[in-house]
Protein backbone atom coordinates (compact mmCIF):
# COMPACT_ATOMS: atom_id res chain seq x y z
CA UNK A 1 0.00 0.00 0.00
CA UNK A 2 1.75 3.17 -1.18
CA UNK A 3 -0.99 5.63 -0.15
CA UNK A 4 -2.23 5.68 3.38
CA UNK A 5 -3.83 7.68 6.11
CA UNK A 6 -6.01 7.03 9.09
CA UNK A 7 -9.48 5.56 9.09
CA UNK A 8 -10.95 4.34 12.34
CA UNK A 9 -13.72 1.94 13.23
CA UNK A 10 -14.76 0.84 16.70
CA UNK A 11 -15.16 -2.80 17.56
CA UNK A 12 -16.10 -3.27 21.20
CA UNK A 13 -13.26 -1.69 23.16
CA UNK A 14 -10.73 -2.07 20.34
CA UNK A 15 -9.83 0.24 17.50
CA UNK A 16 -9.01 -0.91 13.98
CA UNK A 17 -6.50 1.29 12.18
CA UNK A 18 -6.31 0.87 8.44
CA UNK A 19 -5.18 2.95 5.52
CA UNK A 20 -6.64 5.00 2.70
CA UNK A 21 -5.85 8.17 0.76
CA UNK A 22 -3.79 11.02 2.12
CA UNK A 23 -3.68 14.70 1.32
CA UNK A 24 -0.83 16.67 -0.20
CA UNK A 25 2.31 16.81 1.96
CA UNK A 26 2.61 19.86 4.17
CA UNK A 27 6.04 20.58 5.64
CA UNK A 28 6.33 21.89 9.17
CA UNK A 29 8.59 21.28 12.13
CA UNK A 30 6.67 18.17 13.13
CA UNK A 31 3.60 16.13 12.21
CA UNK A 32 0.71 14.63 14.13
CA UNK A 33 1.86 11.48 15.93
CA UNK A 34 -1.34 10.84 17.86
CA UNK A 35 -4.43 9.04 16.60
CA UNK A 36 -8.14 9.57 17.08
CA UNK A 37 -10.57 6.84 18.12
CA UNK A 38 -14.30 6.85 18.84
CA UNK A 39 -14.86 7.79 22.47
CA UNK A 40 -16.12 5.04 24.76
CA UNK A 41 -18.75 5.77 25.82
CA UNK A 42 -19.60 8.12 22.95
CA UNK A 43 -20.33 10.40 21.33
CA UNK A 44 -17.18 12.14 20.20
CA UNK A 45 -13.58 11.09 19.72
CA UNK A 46 -10.54 10.50 21.90
CA UNK A 47 -7.07 11.59 20.91
CA UNK A 48 -4.73 8.79 21.93
CA UNK A 49 -1.04 9.18 22.60
CA UNK A 50 1.69 6.98 24.03
CA UNK A 51 5.34 6.98 24.95
CA UNK A 52 7.45 4.78 27.19
CA UNK A 53 7.96 6.32 30.62
CA UNK A 54 11.32 6.26 32.35
CA UNK A 55 10.27 3.48 34.73
CA UNK A 56 9.20 1.28 31.78
CA UNK A 57 12.62 1.40 30.18
CA UNK A 58 14.69 -0.13 28.82
CA UNK A 59 11.94 -1.42 26.55
CA UNK A 60 12.44 -5.15 26.08
CA UNK A 61 12.41 -6.23 22.43
CA UNK A 62 12.40 -9.84 21.28
CA UNK A 63 13.26 -10.47 17.62
CA UNK A 64 12.68 -13.65 15.63
CA UNK A 65 15.85 -15.04 14.08
CA UNK A 66 14.66 -14.73 10.47
CA UNK A 67 15.55 -12.62 7.41
CA UNK A 68 18.40 -10.97 9.30
CA UNK A 69 15.86 -9.23 11.53
CA UNK A 70 17.98 -9.32 14.72
CA UNK A 71 20.65 -7.16 13.07
CA UNK A 72 18.11 -4.87 11.41
CA UNK A 73 16.18 -4.34 14.62
CA UNK A 74 19.33 -3.79 16.69
CA UNK A 75 20.27 -1.03 14.24
CA UNK A 76 16.74 0.38 14.37
CA UNK A 77 17.00 0.60 18.18
CA UNK A 78 20.33 2.42 17.88
CA UNK A 79 18.85 4.83 15.32
CA UNK A 80 15.89 5.81 17.50
CA UNK A 81 17.95 5.98 20.71
CA UNK A 82 20.39 8.36 19.03
CA UNK A 83 17.51 10.56 17.83
CA UNK A 84 16.89 11.80 21.38
CA UNK A 85 19.12 14.38 23.00
CA UNK A 86 18.60 13.30 26.60
CA UNK A 87 18.14 9.54 26.43
CA UNK A 88 14.35 9.72 26.47
CA UNK A 89 14.13 6.31 24.78
CA UNK A 90 16.10 3.20 25.69
CA UNK A 91 15.56 -0.38 24.52
CA UNK A 92 17.33 -3.70 24.72
CA UNK A 93 17.01 -6.98 22.86
CA UNK A 94 16.00 -9.91 25.06
CA UNK A 95 16.21 -13.65 24.45
CA UNK A 96 12.85 -14.61 26.01
CA UNK A 97 9.73 -13.55 24.14
CA UNK A 98 7.69 -14.15 27.28
CA UNK A 99 9.33 -11.14 28.96
CA UNK A 100 9.20 -8.83 25.93
CA UNK A 101 7.35 -5.53 25.62
CA UNK A 102 7.74 -5.62 21.84
CA UNK A 103 7.78 -8.80 19.76
CA UNK A 104 9.19 -8.66 16.23
CA UNK A 105 8.50 -11.45 13.75
CA UNK A 106 9.10 -12.07 10.08
CA UNK A 107 6.19 -12.62 7.72
CA UNK A 108 2.58 -11.50 7.93
CA UNK A 109 0.31 -11.60 11.01
CA UNK A 110 -2.27 -14.38 11.20
CA UNK A 111 -4.94 -12.13 12.71
CA UNK A 112 -5.41 -8.80 10.93
CA UNK A 113 -8.71 -7.76 12.50
CA UNK A 114 -8.54 -7.76 16.27
CA UNK A 115 -5.98 -5.05 16.95
CA UNK A 116 -5.15 -1.52 15.94
CA UNK A 117 -3.00 -1.89 12.84
CA UNK A 118 -0.39 0.52 11.58
CA UNK A 119 0.23 -0.77 8.09
CA UNK A 120 3.01 0.29 5.80
CA UNK A 121 4.08 -1.42 2.60
CA UNK A 122 7.34 0.47 2.30
CA UNK A 123 8.72 -1.03 -0.90
CA UNK A 124 7.53 -3.59 -3.44
CA UNK A 125 10.04 -6.03 -1.95
CA UNK A 126 8.79 -5.92 1.65
CA UNK A 127 6.11 -4.66 4.00
CA UNK A 128 5.60 -4.01 7.69
CA UNK A 129 2.84 -3.92 10.23
CA UNK A 130 2.63 -2.91 13.88
CA UNK A 131 -0.23 -4.14 16.03
CA UNK A 132 -1.33 -2.29 19.15
CA UNK A 133 -3.98 -3.82 21.40
CA UNK A 134 -5.75 -0.75 22.82
CA UNK A 135 -8.73 -0.67 25.15
CA UNK A 136 -10.27 2.69 24.33
CA UNK A 137 -12.58 2.63 27.34
CA UNK A 138 -9.77 2.28 29.88
CA UNK A 139 -6.98 3.91 27.83
CA UNK A 140 -4.84 0.81 28.25
CA UNK A 141 -2.24 -0.40 25.77
CA UNK A 142 -1.98 -4.13 26.36
CA UNK A 143 1.53 -5.43 25.86
CA UNK A 144 3.29 -6.83 24.00
CA UNK A 145 3.28 -4.63 20.94
CA UNK A 146 3.61 -6.89 17.90
CA UNK A 147 5.69 -5.93 14.89
CA UNK A 148 5.78 -7.86 11.62
CA UNK A 149 8.35 -7.39 8.85
CA UNK A 150 7.51 -9.28 5.64
CA UNK A 151 10.16 -9.65 2.90
CA UNK A 152 7.60 -10.50 0.19
CA UNK A 153 10.45 -11.58 -2.10
CA UNK A 154 13.46 -13.87 -2.30
CA UNK A 155 16.43 -13.13 0.00
CA UNK A 156 18.73 -12.37 -2.97
CA UNK A 157 16.34 -9.99 -4.72
CA UNK A 158 17.85 -6.51 -5.30
CA UNK A 159 16.84 -3.97 -2.69
CA UNK A 160 15.56 -6.41 -0.09
CA UNK A 161 18.18 -5.65 2.57
CA UNK A 162 17.76 -1.84 2.47
CA UNK A 163 14.01 -2.37 2.49
CA UNK A 164 14.12 -4.60 5.57
CA UNK A 165 16.40 -2.09 7.27
CA UNK A 166 14.15 0.92 6.72
CA UNK A 167 11.02 -1.12 7.45
CA UNK A 168 12.49 -2.11 10.81
CA UNK A 169 13.18 1.55 11.63
CA UNK A 170 9.70 2.60 10.51
CA UNK A 171 7.85 -0.07 12.48
CA UNK A 172 9.92 0.52 15.60
CA UNK A 173 8.97 4.18 15.22
CA UNK A 174 5.35 3.16 15.72
CA UNK A 175 6.30 1.01 18.71
CA UNK A 176 8.09 3.90 20.45
CA UNK A 177 5.00 6.10 20.19
CA UNK A 178 4.67 7.63 16.72
CA UNK A 179 1.23 6.12 16.22
CA UNK A 180 0.31 7.99 13.05
CA UNK A 181 1.96 8.31 9.65
CA UNK A 182 3.64 11.37 8.27
CA UNK A 183 2.16 12.80 5.09
CA UNK A 184 5.56 13.47 3.53
CA UNK A 185 7.74 10.85 1.77
CA UNK A 186 10.86 12.63 3.05
CA UNK A 187 10.04 11.31 6.54
CA UNK A 188 10.81 7.73 7.58
CA UNK A 189 7.33 7.55 9.14
CA UNK A 190 5.61 8.15 5.80
CA UNK A 191 3.82 5.01 4.59
CA UNK A 192 6.18 4.61 1.62
CA UNK A 193 9.21 6.73 2.50
CA UNK A 194 11.87 7.89 0.08
CA UNK A 195 14.47 8.00 2.86
CA UNK A 196 16.13 5.29 4.94
CA UNK A 197 16.72 7.19 8.18
CA UNK A 198 14.60 9.49 10.35
CA UNK A 199 14.40 13.05 9.07
CA UNK A 200 14.68 16.13 11.25
CA UNK A 201 10.87 16.19 11.30
CA UNK A 202 10.75 12.56 12.46
CA UNK A 203 13.17 13.40 15.25
CA UNK A 204 11.31 16.55 16.26
CA UNK A 205 8.04 14.61 16.27
CA UNK A 206 9.52 11.83 18.41
CA UNK A 207 10.85 14.39 20.88
CA UNK A 208 7.45 16.08 21.01
CA UNK A 209 5.80 12.73 21.71
CA UNK A 210 8.14 12.14 24.65
CA UNK A 211 7.67 15.62 26.09
CA UNK A 212 3.87 15.64 25.84
CA UNK A 213 1.74 13.86 28.47
CA UNK A 214 0.49 10.52 27.15
CA UNK A 215 -2.95 9.12 27.94
CA UNK A 216 -2.34 5.46 27.07
CA UNK A 217 -1.03 3.29 29.90
CA UNK A 218 1.12 0.28 29.04
CA UNK A 219 -0.26 -2.80 30.78
CA UNK A 220 1.78 -5.98 30.97
CA UNK A 221 0.09 -9.40 31.08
Amino acid sequence: MSRASRCLAAAAALVAFACSDIGAPVRSDLYEWRIEAPAVPGPGVDTLSFHWSRNEQPVRVWVEDAFGLPDHMARAIDVWESAFLYGEFDATVVSDSGTADVIVRGGTPENKLQRLRLHSALRPECAGETQLDIDVATHELRLPIRVFVDPRSLPDDPGIEPCLALTSIHELGHAIGILAHSEDPEDIMYTDPEVDLPSNRDITTAEAAYHTPANLLAVRP
